[in-house]
């Protein structure tokens, strides 16, 4: 027979081991960083001088197209700022977070929660050595700044060259090149990478690499996420490469 002490000793143990849990959870969110995927939450969100500002997946698409814009024909980012304010009705200080970040004024400050895709391609290559979802980035990126330098791919496909089990060689990446490795380059690299992570949904983009920093549509509410490839022995400009100080690279879901 059960005795009241013993009830009331094992409902504790059961709210004691609740709470264990719940304060493991809690700090695994602090650790982490809360994820956006809550019912409600905004899809993107771009942080620049302490500031937040949340849009949706379509207009940080638009934000990102605008800024695009402005980065092709060099206009300031005042009238990148202007122009984002009045296609998405934002104020000019919000307006100026989103225009910061997506014209690569502020690195690594845009990320969104969305990407990839749950639904597979056919892994047939192009003639250049591209899936359809890969020809389709390359084609938007040129359209969006103008002709890129792009590489990571060639007819036939790719069988050397990058790291072990790399999309490259599936076909499923494109390396967008900002050479020499300079101030204006790295601004024009985020701009591009900010737009890659902008348009992740749409274009089923699932990892964007810039600059010693990723980002994955996996873990798109963790944002930016340092990227420290291994480079033991390797040289100064070969270090470079490995951790991506002057290439974008861009790959889509299989």
């Amino acid at each position: 027979m059960r005795t009241q002490a013993g009830v009331v000793s094992r409902g504790a143990l059961v709210v004691a081991v609740l709470v264990a849990v719940l304060v493991l959870v809690l700090s695994l969110l602090v650790l982490v960083g809360v994820p956006r995927w809550v019912p409600g939450s905004a899809d993107c969100a771009a942080t620049v001088g302490g500031r937040t500002v949340e849009v949706s997946a379509d207009d940080a698409e638009a934000a990102a197209s605008v800024a695009a814009r402005a980065v092709r024909v060099r206009q300031p980012e005042a009238g990148a700022a202007a122009a984002i304010a009045s296609r998405l009705g934002l104020d000019a200080r919000d307006a100026m977070v989103l225009a910061s970040a997506l014209t690569g004024r502020a690195p690594h400050a845009l990320s969104c929660v969305h990407g990839g895709s749950d639904q597979q391609e056919r892994d047939r290559l192009d003639s250049v050595g591209l899936t359809a979802r890969a020809a389709r980035v390359r084609s938007v990126l040129d359209s969006a700044f103008g002709a890129q330098r792009t590489g990571g791919f060639a007819p036939g496909g790719v069988t050397t060259g990058h790291m072990p089990g790399s999309a490259h060689y599936e076909g499923r990446a494109v390396d967008v090149f900002f050479r020499p490795i300079a101030k204006r380059n790295k601004v024009r690299g985020w701009a591009l990478a900010q737009y890659a992570v902008a348009h992740a949904e749409r274009l089923a983009i699932e990892t964007v690499i810039f600059d010693g920093r990723i980002w994955t549509a996996r873990r798109g509410f963790q944002g930016w996420r340092s990227y420290e490839p291994d480079t033991t022995g390797r040289s100064p400009r070969v270090a470079a490469v490995l951790e991506h100080r002057d290439h974008v690279h861009v790959d889509v879901a299989d």
